[in-house]
């Protein structure tokens, strides 16, 4: 079932009050060999560069 217009403003709502994006520039053909490196261990680039990150400020994942 799709989301209701109400869930949608509450999400948008939870993640402007409580998420950030970090971002980086790379060229093309490293994103592309990043997205490979990730897709063969199973994971997005996300979750790789959240692991990351997490793992040098000394934090684990709430979800895992």
């Amino acid at each position: 079932m799709a989301p209701t217009e109400a869930q949608r403003r509450a999400s948008a709502r939870y993640q402007k009050e409580n998420i950030a994006s970090l971002a980086c520039r790379v060229r093309k053909e490293q994103a592309e060999q990043f997205k490979s490196y990730c897709a063969d261990h199973g994971k997005t680039s996300n979750a790789v560069l959240r692991d990351y990150v997490l793992n040098c400020i000394g934090e684990q994942d709430a979800t895992e």
